[in-house]
């Protein structure tokens, strides 16, 4: 139950920042893609990937005659393991909600070439280039040690490989519409965690 909890307030976090950002700026924050591009591929990768998620959950939580199908791992089932994830994931949530008020109304899912959002610097952004990126993966490790089993790593080792190419494509889109100043704030912040010293 602990799980299906943490992983329904890590999506309706971002489902109530985009009811906020819409209303207070008329402009739908949602830019998935539904198309051929790489972006679209990553988007169905989400959408998916949200999907099983929400499947693994009730699993835990309702019927756990199921979790056998699910391949658990047997040495990661320990209740330290467990906590470790519910400590993990407590953090990340409070990590991406900070981010996401920081972003205020720039925050997007997806992008849109024909936009150009405010670049944010400050905050956790001070720090990390990709501070909600870097939530995400963190609260699906935490998942992962919750609920470990051959679904879940799955999903976990997904996560992994995806975000850093959506992390990519959403710089050349910050190059192209911030230019220098985009180059400037990369040269000072590492992608991930970090400053560099000039």
């Amino acid at each position: 139950m602990v799980l299906l909890a943490l992983f329904a307030v890590f999506c309706g976090m971002t489902v109530v920042r985009v009811v906020l950002v819409r209303r207070r700026t008329g402009i739908n924050p949602v830019k998935l893609k539904a198309d051929d591009s790489v972006h679209g591929a990553l988007d169905r990768v989400l959408k998916v990937s949200i999907a099983a998620w929400s499947f693994v959950s009730l699993v835990y939580a309702f019927a756990p005659g199921v979790k056998p199908w699910l391949v658990p791992i047997p040495y990661l089932e320990t209740g330290a393991i467990h906590l470790t994830g519910v400590i993990v994931t407590g953090i990340a949530i409070l990590w991406i909600g900070m981010a996401q008020v920081q972003m205020s109304a720039s925050f997007r899912m997806g992008v849109d070439p024909s936009e150009k959002t405010t670049l944010i610097r400050h905050g956790l952004f001070s720090r990390s280039r990709n501070p909600i990126y870097l939530g995400i993966l963190a609260g699906v490790s935490g998942f992962f040690l919750m609920a470990p089993n051959v679904l879940s790593f799955g999903l976990t080792v997904t996560a992994i490989v995806g975000i850093p190419v959506q992390v990519r494509l959403e710089e050349e889109y910050l190059l192209s519409k911030h230019g220098d100043a985009y180059r400037e704030y990369r040269s000072g912040v590492r992608r991930w965690l970090g400053t560099r010293r000039g």
